[in-house]
């Protein structure tokens, strides 16, 4: 029998809670460490994992249910009380746990982690969530934004901003997708296995795959719980990386003999693809400004037996770089694009961080010019949808720059995806893949 300690819904409970309590942690961390605590089989681990993001995505919106269900003030109440009930409102609402376990599991989980006063108040507030329906939730609202946070569980800040630019149907589109578990994308190593090769390992495994028509190395797959444990993963063979961040690193197209400059690089997935695609040829130098991010580059350099590629820890926004005659700039962003794949970054983000991230985005671009060579390619990329961290950003930079121009991406194959101006903006809900904006900078000679 296993340990009480390690049944999957106790996991979830402490990793949820932990989240709660310190809320600078990751939930990807949280949820890895956790996870390594119990002996799970991959269907536990699976239920964990669509139990911790989903109340984690959803937290707004199960927190207007139990509200209305909470007698007293549910803002004051424990965050161990907040957590249970989360945990019990997602499964009664959105997994299909039959309801009597939905409640009754959440009523034992409270008793068994020493929260037995509070096991008659989870029961009564979730027998009263039965009875209601997301209607009586939402007609609590008193206005149409508050209405459309609650409804698509985003804070109302971002909201607006979406809805002063996108259509309704869009941005409804965008919320779903947000509220949806990300595709999974993996890249072939063209430096180590052949195309044929790799597919019969899949295969081998009963791992459903699509091949990108867009570029031809990455593939979309089923179920990715099964392939890090792969003696193939560990010698180099693939990748796990969005399609949409495998097309911004082959803007650079990178070629035997050029020096590349990948200013902030962590945790090295684009800097990876470059050195396969110049055949191991190009010169890159990785840079970021976090010493414990780095670890996670020296690591895929080392499993994908990557050559000529160096690891530096500075930050691009102030230390002089290596000369180059590319550089990447991938920013770091508010992470719109990608607020699927960041189950928790839609709570830790405020209004007020666009600023900041817009003057920390400026230093780094100015800087790094400097450091181009003539006849030079930059490619200045995020993973946000905001234009105040993209063409904005760059209509205001850009004119401080030397010898500085605008060079529209000219790919056919890349036409659905690029916008009016010449740059790279993929729209996740549109697009299938994650929301990306990559722009091309050539410096004259």
């Amino acid at each position: 029998m296993k340990h009480l300690a390690n049944t999957p819904r106790e996991l979830a409970y402490k990793t949820l809670l932990t989240a709660e309590r310190a809320p600078s942690s990751g939930i990807d961390e949280l949820l890895s460490t956790y996870l390594q605590q119990g002996e799970l089989t991959q269907q536990e681990k699976r239920w964990i994992m669509e139990l911790v993001y989903g109340v984690t995505r959803m937290k707004l919106q199960l927190d207007a249910w139990i509200g209305i269900a909470y007698k007293g003030r549910y803002r004051k109440a424990q965050h161990s009380v907040k957590s249970l009930l989360r945990m019990g409102a997602f499964q009664l609402k959105y997994m299909h746990t039959s309801e009597h376990a939905a409640i009754n599991e959440t009523v034992a989980l409270s008793k068994r982690v020493k929260q037995s006063q509070a096991s008659g108040l989870v029961n009564a507030v979730l027998r009263k969530l039965q009875t209601l329906e997301l209607e009586d939730v939402l007609n609590q609202s008193e206005d149409d934004i508050q209405r459309l946070s609650v409804e698509t569980s985003h804070p109302p800040w971002l909201l607006e901003k979406w809805i002063s630019r996108y259509t309704p149907d869009d941005v409804s589109a965008l919320c779903s997708h947000n509220n949806t578990a990300p595709q999974t994308w993996i890249r072939r190593n063209i430096q180590i296995v052949g195309t044929e090769d790799f597919e019969v390992f899949l295969d081998s495994l009963d791992i459903k795959h699509k091949k990108s028509d867009l570029l031809d190395v990455f593939y979309e797959i089923g179920s990715a719980s099964s392939l890090f444990s792969t003696k193939e993963f560990h010698a180099g063979w693939f990748s796990f990386q969005d399609l949409a961040a495998g097309v911004v690193a082959s803007l650079l197209e990178p070629e035997a003999g050029d020096t590349i400059v990948d200013a902030c690089s962590a945790p090295g997935g684009k800097m990876a693809f470059m050195s396969e695609l110049s055949g191991g040829q190009a010169k890159i130098i990785a840079c970021d400004a976090s010493q414990s991010r780095l670890a996670k580059v020296r690591e895929n350099i080392q499993r994908l037996g990557l050559k000529l590629v160096e690891v530096q820890e500075l930050d691009a926004a102030l230390a002089p770089l290596p000369i180059a005659n590319k550089i990447l700039l991938d920013v770091p962003c508010s992470g719109t694009g990608v607020l699927n794949r960041r189950p928790d970054a839609r709570w830790k983000r405020q209004e007020s961080d666009i600023t900041s991230l817009v003057g920390i985005q400026s230093r780094i671009l100015a800087n790094s010019w400097k450091y181009l060579a003539p006849g030079g390619l930059l490619v200045y990329a995020t993973c946000t949808l905001e234009p105040d961290e993209n063409w904005e950003l760059i209509d205001s930079v850009l004119e401080q720059l030397d010898q500085a121009s605008v060079e529209a991406i000219d790919d056919e194959n890349l036409k659905a995806y690029i916008d009016e101006r010449g740059a790279l903006s993929t729209l996740p809900w549109r697009h299938s893949m994650d929301g990306m904006f990559a722009v091309k900078i050539r410096k004259s000679l």
